[in-house]
């Protein structure tokens, strides 16, 4: 007992400074991720705030029997943060994307399980975010209308500017911007952003559409009107020409806004 009174205190010191020296490289972590995108996206030439755009990917990773991981991406879509509140972020984006789960993948999966025996695979819906990649935390899918919101945390909640949804269509020949990662072509320090016009609404469809380049990858693209107000979210291209796209209408973007962005 007298040698464990004795020791106690040379325990408790180097456990203090154990998470002193945690704490400090996480710090140090943390300004250098702030220097570096702290005003990157900062612009004032478009109406689009930059640092709302959001990069979406479903994330493969085998792990081997002896504990080496690899990676790879299956699909990915692009997105936009619409509120940010503390430390939940909530984005939108196309819910066919959001709707495919691991069972969609099943049979690959199991090929790769018999094929490398022992290998453990899991896959993760992730959004990118201010020079960070995040778990996806919640989906809310309207599917019959291909809108979605999901939810994740960050630290950097408080640089989303809040974006509503606009109250009334373009008109036609109107404005619109977007920005996308089509063909899964994303970076942190990149921002592909797109401008176009509004071209009406189909009717009987689902969709209004947008001379605004889009392909694979492009879907969930936030589409903002001149003032900055959200307009759509783009689903859909015209095959051999994708500078026509479609996405949801004004009506289903406020119905999943009201729903699910508190």
């Amino acid at each position: 007992m007298k040698v464990l009174k004795k020791i106690a205190p040379a325990m408790i010191i180097i456990a203090l400074f154990t998470l002193f020296c945690t704490q400090l490289q996480n710090n140090n972590h943390h300004l250098a991720h702030v220097i570096k995108f702290g005003n990157l996206y900062e612009a004032s030439n478009t109406p689009y705030p930059l640092q709302n755009f959001v990069y979406l990917d479903t994330f493969l990773t085998i792990t081997d029997s002896s504990g080496e991981s690899t990676g790879q991406i299956i699909n990915s879509a692009s997105g936009i943060a619409v509120r940010g509140t503390r430390n939940k972020v909530y984005a939108m984006t196309a819910a066919h994307w959001c709707s495919v789960d691991e069972s969609s993948y099943s049979s690959a999966l199991s090929m790769i399980s018999v094929l490398y025996p022992g290998t453990v695979i899991k896959t993760q819906k992730r959004i990118a975010f201010f020079g960070e990649f995040y778990p996806i935390e919640e989906i809310y899918a309207d599917v019959e209308n291909d809108v979605c919101v999901v939810t994740f945390t960050s630290p950097y909640a408080h640089k989303v500017k809040t974006i509503k949804p606009a109250k009334r269509y373009p008109e036609i020949g109107d404005k619109v911007y977007a920005i996308s990662s089509p063909l899964g072509m994303f970076s942190h320090e990149m921002r592909l952003i797109f401008d176009g016009y509004f071209a009406g609404c189909q009717p009987e469809s689902i969709y209004c559409f947008y001379t605004l380049a889009g392909v694979e990858g492009s879907s969930g693209s936030g589409v903002l009107d001149s003032r900055g107000n959200l307009v759509s979210i783009l689903d859909v291209s015209v095959i051999n020409f994708h500078e026509v796209t479609g996405g949801a209408r004004l009506e289903a973007i406020r119905n999943m806004y009201d729903l699910y962005i508190r």
